[in-house]
């Protein structure tokens, strides 16, 4: 057998979501019980001001990504978003709720919010922290 030919470069979105897509089917050979629970943010003028990146893996959700537009944070939409986000993981049977943020992103948010911070890699990234979080729901 020989050696396929093949190129590496770097991935656009659509490759990103293909890659995606080939783990999650993976992943379902294992825990076929599992649910994309993205969440997005509209305000009235139809524009994006925040959302979620997460899915469930039978009983573990796991969050990617947070994130509120900068002319929105402070009014509480980002814990409305974790919220609704533990909320509909619970609802499908999600038991906890694991994530990982950096020290210049919202550690403190997320203990506030009644995760416990489970693991974490001082030097994450410059002199930032790379914080590992979970909350039993």
């Amino acid at each position: 057998m020989g050696m396929e030919q093949f190129v590496i470069r770097p991935a656009d979105e659509g490759a990103g979501e293909a890659i995606h897509a080939g783990l999650r089917a993976y992943n379902r050979k294992f825990v076929p019980d599992t649910a994309d629970l993205s969440l997005v943010v509209i305000d009235q003028a139809g524009r994006i001001i925040g959302g979620c990146d997460a899915f469930r893996m039978g009983e573990l959700a796991m969050l990617d990504v947070l994130w509120v537009a900068e002319d929105h944070r402070g009014a509480g939409l980002g814990a409305c978003i974790l919220e609704q986000l533990e909320e509909n993981a619970a609802r499908q049977g999600a038991k906890r709720l694991e994530l990982n943020t950096f020290g210049f992103q919202a550690p403190r948010f997320y203990e506030k919010m009644g995760y416990h911070r489970f693991g974490a890699v001082e030097q994450g990234t410059g002199s930032y922290g790379h914080y590992f979080y979970v909350k039993e729901l």
